[in-house]
């Protein structure tokens, strides 16, 4: 639409006219000056209503340009908030992944006696509430563990293991058992009741059930204080109970069938006994044989 602003009046006395001038005096009975004056305020009535339409029209248009401009101001700063938030998510994601250095008490010195902590494969362990040989928790074990453990990061590998029935990648450390690790029953008395102090100390950082810890604490405690002890071969005996029992707790607790290995069981241990004490006897057997003649 034009701006009616700029609209001049015509000439209404101007040939043009004539017809509608002629018009008007026959049917109005007015003369030539009653009818270009009566024209003129009929086209300057029509021009202010065209000027207020389109005064209305302005402001409308002004109205919409400036809510238009304020959406667009509105969904930028939105946009910038929105790019701004997703940054400082992503810096803060970065920053949660990015290795840190742990504090230390000021007052606390260098202790007297160096630990050496188990092996990752039997931390891996004890966070799946898995069987693991008392082995790795003796100085043997920890020694061996502290051998293996100074290659660099940058040269580990991995490998895939089973959690719950699910596959999971995780470093060949955490997953591969020591060649030198031996079974409970070839331990050493002294060596089953140093490590089982470790492996009852670590079970607790890995967050086991106080019962079930509670429950091997009191199984450690009976066999160890057992009379079974004081007799011919009773540590072996006690020992091959503890890593038979051991073994099978943790296999069927796997299988939702746990029970109480703190209640020893008798009839087992006597089995047992007969079995060791059998083995023994084989063994005098063979090196009393001819071709082992007694010197």
């Amino acid at each position: 639409m034009a701006d009616p602003n700029l609209k001049v009046a015509p000439d209404f006395a101007s040939p043009e006219f004539d017809v509608i001038c002629q018009g008007l005096r026959l049917g109005y009975q007015e003369n030539d000056q009653e009818v270009i004056e009566w024209l003129a305020t009929a086209w300057e009535a029509n021009k202010a209503a065209r000027i207020a339409a389109w005064n209305l029209q302005r402001a409308a248009d002004t109205r919409a340009a400036q809510q238009a401009k304020q959406a667009r101001r509105e969904q930028e700063e939105e946009d910038e908030r929105l790019t701004r938030e997703e940054a400082e998510h992503e810096q803060h994601e970065a920053n949660k992944k990015k290795p840190k250095m742990n504090p230390f008490m000021l007052g606390v010195s260098v202790p007297d006696v160096l630990v050496h902590p188990p092996s990752q494969y039997v931390l891996q362990k004890l966070s799946t509430f898995d069987y693991v040989e008392l082995w790795y928790f003796t100085l043997a074990g920890r020694l061996d563990a502290a051998k293996h453990s100074n290659k660099s990061q940058a040269d580990d590998m991995f490998g895939i293991s089973k959690v719950e029935d699910h596959l999971t990648v995780r470093s060949i450390a955490s997953v591969r058992a020591s060649h030198n690790a031996l079974s409970d029953h070839d331990l050493s008395f002294l060596e089953f009741l140093q490590a089982k102090k470790f492996f009852l100390d670590h079970a607790r950082k890995a967050e086991w059930p106080i019962v079930h810890l509670d429950a091997l604490a009191k199984f450690f405690w009976l066999l160890e204080t057992h009379p079974m002890i004081q007799l011919p071969l009773g540590e072996k005996i006690i020992l091959t109970y503890a890593s038979c029992v051991c073994l099978d707790w943790h296999r069927e607790l796997k299988a939702g069938r746990g029970y109480n290995i703190s209640i020893t069981n008798q009839h087992l241990l006597c089995t047992i006994a007969d079995e060791v004490r059998a083995l023994d006897d084989e063994l005098v057997k063979v090196k009393i044989s001819p071709s082992h003649p007694i010197s």
